[in-house]
């Protein structure tokens, strides 16, 4: 019950917004699109989930939730583009495996865009299974609310990226600052490129408890064996997400240093 009065406190507030933004005078600038997204994210994610089961709030809020996720990915590519130049320039070592995004040459955009169109293109790749999963354990859903799901936990793994960005750029300033080793740099290197997966933990979290709590739509009499049946399915889905989104990150990443070397 306490949901029910949180989602529609919730959805009057927007709408009312919404209605404020209309109007507003036309030289007005038009507030974020993402921005009430971000607050329920960091404060009030069972409104969010509330939300999400309703589908003309999926169609609005998907966007909303793509941008959010976007947002962060470009902000991540970026700093972390300059952190590891900065190591490069300074020490001369770049690893070999990994494709080069020198800010000094085209390349500058490979891990930028590598990242975020991986990330989308992993959560495309994997969404027939996760609404195939949904099916086999009786969850009423869409296509729809699926994805709805899927944007929000990569949307709250970016929120949780750009949190954790200015640690590990805090950090990696040591291996600018002062002489190190080899290894040690490598370390840097690597724990730099894992952040968006290290965040993605966070996003599965949401991910799982969002869509957990659509258990009350399978029927009363196979609600307790199916419910188990469908959080086992959310781990299988968050694993085979988990091993997809790397490989797709990488392939692109080499893809774009051949065309943009």
């Amino acid at each position: 019950m306490n949901s029910v009065l949180d989602r529609d406190r919730l959805v009057l507030s927007l709408a009312d917004s919404d209605a404020a933004g209309a109007k507003a005078s036309p030289g007005a600038p038009p507030a974020g699109p993402s921005a009430s997204v971000v607050e329920m994210l960091l404060k009030d994610r069972p409104a969010l989930d509330c939300l999400l089961r309703d589908p003309a709030w999926q169609r609005r809020l998907i966007p909303r939730l793509l941008a959010v996720a976007v947002a962060g990915f470009v902000a991540y590519g970026l700093v972390t583009t300059l952190v590891l130049n900065a190591i490069y320039f300074e020490h001369g070592y770049w690893p070999a495996a990994v494709p080069r995004s020198l800010w000094n040459r085209p390349s500058a955009g490979n891990l930028t865009l590598a990242y975020c169109l991986g990330l989308i293109a992993a959560n495309g790749v994997c969404l027939p299974s996760f609404y195939f999963y949904g099916l086999l354990s009786g969850v009423k859903t869409t296509m729809l609310g699926v994805t709805a799901h899927a944007l929000k936990g990569m949307a709250a793994g970016a929120v949780m990226l750009v949190g954790i960005l200015p640690v590990y750029v805090a950090l990696a300033l040591s291996a600018i600052v002062f002489p190190m080793p080899e290894p040690f740099v490598t370390l840097w290197l690597v724990l730099g490129l894992s952040l968006p997966f290290i965040a993605g933990f966070w996003g599965a979290v949401c991910l799982y408890r969002g869509f957990v709590c659509l258990e009350d739509t399978i029927p009363v009499v196979r609600r307790e064996s199916r419910g188990c049946l469908l959080r086992r399915l959310i781990l299988a889905w968050s694993g085979c997400y988990t091993c997809v989104t790397p490989l797709m990150v990488y392939t692109l990443w080499n893809s774009l240093a051949r065309l943009l070397p």
